[in-house]
């Protein structure tokens, strides 16, 4: 939900702001297919392990998971909170 709210924001904002946004995600979804194991850890829980990485030029991160061979994504969270801003 985050995503879909960001790229709306983003957009309202300037010009093709979203479209950039979305590209940054589609980007790191590419490097996590590549190379997960990369990224740091949130938790070492032995039955779940989460990571996180960063959005480059963007105030998010993508949360999620190793499962044998798969990369499993929970969540494209936003790291800042301005409290007058309802909308991020």
């Amino acid at each position: 939900m985050d995503t879909l709210i960001a790229y709306d924001y983003y957009e309202r904002c300037q010009p093709d702001l979203g479209e950039r946004f979305l590209e940054a995600v589609l980007a790191r979804y590419d490097d996590l297919i590549a190379h997960p194991q990369y990224y740091g850890y949130i938790n070492e829980d032995p039955l779940q392990v989460l990571r996180d990485v960063k959005l480059n030029s963007f105030p998010f991160v993508v949360v999620f998971e190793i499962r044998e061979e798969e990369v499993v994504v929970y969540a494209v969270h936003n790291t800042y909170r301005d409290p007058a801003n309802k909308l991020l």
